[in-house]
């Protein structure tokens, strides 16, 4: 692959890609040899191509490693689920547009979210994070991870469904 070419996938991408790494492990430890080990096996394969969507191409690298990671891991430590701490990333306030107390209720819910969608199954939790925090579509989504368009959609309903009950847990 051009070197000159993965630079401008990196700029270009990079941010997101790192972005998704850290909500997808929940560490930036993690996201950081993840996001590298993406960008590696990118250049590896040699098979990123400008008309295709690059993007989706590299998420789906980097959700296929964590995947493998965690099956790794598991079979080491003999264990099914694996849960990693939430990220420790708080968020600036506003730039002043709303009182304290607002901010402060918007950011505590923001952390419910984040919380809730961790919570969730990775099959249901990666297709949340490619088609809300990536704007992926749908069709990128099932191409990304090889799985039917229908698939994507029931995924994304089941997590949405998950997210909505438990939400309404938390305001009663």
């Amino acid at each position: 692959m051009n070197q000159d070419l993965m630079k401008k996938y990196i700029v270009d991408y990079g941010k997101d890609i790192y972005s998704f790494c850290v909500y997808l492990t929940g560490s930036r430890d993690k996201a950081d040899d993840l996001y590298q080990q993406t960008f590696l096996t990118a250049i590896e394969k040699g098979n990123l191509d400008d008309s295709q969507n690059p993007k989706a191409y590299l998420i789906a690298i980097a959700v296929n490693l964590w995947k493998n990671q965690k099956k790794k891991y598991a079979v080491r430590n003999k264990k099914a689920n694996i849960i990693y701490l939430e990220a420790d990333n708080p968020e600036q306030l506003a730039d002043g547009s709303e009182s304290v107390e607002e901010q402060l209720i918007r950011e505590e819910e923001k952390r419910l979210v984040r919380k809730l969608v961790d919570s969730l199954p990775d099959k249901l939790r990666i297709v949340i994070l490619m088609f809300y925090m990536e704007d992926m579509s749908i069709s990128e989504i099932a191409e990304a991870l090889h799985i039917p368009v229908g698939t994507v959609k029931s995924r994304i309903h089941q997590a949405k469904s998950r997210l909505k009950e438990r939400m309404s847990k938390y305001e009663g």
